[in-house]
């Protein structure tokens, strides 16, 4: 039996609500390379996934996100590159001007007009809620290329906890 790899991951979604727009990252290397998403990266051992997303967000784009709010939990599964937890952060207001890092270029969009076309097939499901705030918990199964959505699951809960 093959080794599946478990791993716990954090993404930090900023929007600026003044400017109805959405600041997203789109990706220079790896598996979503030339697809846009929110500040995403491992949670190091022994890391909180809050601070996790403020260090990821900080290092790719090199912004201060000073409140934030946890507001969605997914797990993802794809044989293409294991198992995956993944806490998502919502941080509507932020300290700096965001500037591309050898990770990721940071780009605004209109919150109308959110690229889901250049985003993870998972995204355009759950974006949308938790753009209005809703708490999610969710998983996601992914076929062998790690890119095409088999199946999935999300639903509004009360809380995290």
């Amino acid at each position: 039996m093959a080794h599946i790899e478990k791993r716990t991951l954090a993404q930090m979604i900023v929007v600026d609500r003044n400017r109805q727009r959405i600041l997203l990252a789109l990706q220079k290397a790896g598996r979503w390379q030339g697809a846009y998403t929110g500040f995403l990266g491992a949670v190091e051992p022994g890391e909180d996934p809050a601070a996790a997303a403020v260090r990821i967000t900080r290092q790719q784009s090199r912004i201060v996100v000073p409140a934030y709010e946890h507001l969605a939990t997914f797990d993802f599964n794809s044989e293409a590159w294991g198992i995956a937890r993944e806490f998502e952060f919502l941080a509507e207001s932020h300290v700096g001007d965001p500037l591309e890092s050898d990770a990721v270029r940071p780009e605004w969009f209109d919150l109308d007009a959110v690229p889901y076309h250049r985003m993870p097939a998972d995204d355009a499901i759950w974006y949308p809620d938790f753009l209005d705030r809703k708490t999610l918990r969710g998983r996601f199964d992914f076929s062998e290329d790690g890119k095409t959505l088999l199946s999935h699951c999300v639903e509004e809960v009360r809380d995290l906890a």
